[in-house]
């Protein structure tokens, strides 16, 4: 994975949970050359690998969010075909990805790190998004 990428991922998780959808949209944008379900789900593995990310899901029943107590293997099988009733991203249609709950990612103390070393990706690379006034940042 390239550090823009790496960079982007980090900063769109360490506000918030983020789902399969911020991963899909990062590669898909940011490195196009590479997008595929597979190669996103690659890059989820690669970053809950080296620490950055711990993976769990809305379990429900008004509960928040909950990491999951499995190896990345089951975690990324979940990820992949499906979990508690939800469709996984492997199998969900393209125009369902954006709603896809199957899972969400939380930033760790390590991804904090790293993503301070990496600095804000908006100001190194500029606004990926910015033909898009509906996804651009306004700085």
């Amino acid at each position: 994975m390239n550090e823009k990428l790496e960079n982007f991922l980090l900063y769109g998780i360490s506000d918030d949970w983020a789902a399969v959808a911020e991963f899909d949209g990062n590669v898909k944008k940011i490195s196009p050359e590479i997008y595929s379900r597979s190669k996103v789900l690659e890059i989820i593995r690669e970053i809950a690998e080296r620490g950055y990310i711990q993976l769990g899901a809305f379990p429900g029943g008004g509960r928040s969010w909950e990491p999951w107590d499995v190896s990345i293997d089951v975690a990324m099988d979940r990820i992949a075909h499906g979990y508690n009733g939800v469709a996984g991203y492997m199998s969900v249609p393209e125009d369902d990805i954006g709603s896809n709950e199957v899972f969400r990612a939380a930033i760790t103390d390590g991804g904090r790190e790293r993503l301070r070393e990496l600095g804000d990706p908006y100001e190194k690379y500029g606004d990926p998004w910015s033909d898009d006034p509906l996804l651009r940042v306004d700085l």
